[in-house]
């Protein structure tokens, strides 16, 4: 059963995290970056479908540069990083290896 608590904890980690990190990009963007985004549809499906390797797309999507890139690949890590974390976090709570 706690291993059940973890992969849903992994799942809902892996979704959640990349789609609040790119919804409060969205809202800060400039007209001419917010029409290079994704839609909706394609927001949603990239992010449930790909997680944190959507952050780096949608970054480079928008941005168009090198600093885009970078800064997507270092937010994708630091959501692996906390998806991790938690989830090494509730495994130590439960007690499992």
């Amino acid at each position: 059963m706690a291993e059940i608590l973890i992969v849903t904890l992994s799942f809902v980690l892996n979704a959640a995290l990349p789609y609040f990190i790119v919804k409060r990009d969205l809202s800060r963007l400039s007209a001419e970056r917010l029409s290079r985004a994704w839609n909706e549809a394609s927001f949603l499906s990239a992010v449930v479908l790909f997680g944190p390797l959507s952050i780096p797309v949608h970054f480079c999507k928008t941005r168009r540069s090198w600093a885009g890139l970078g800064l997507g690949l270092g937010l994708a890590a630091g959501a692996i990083l906390c998806a991790g974390l938690a989830e090494a976090g509730l495994s130590w709570a439960l007690g499992v290896d």
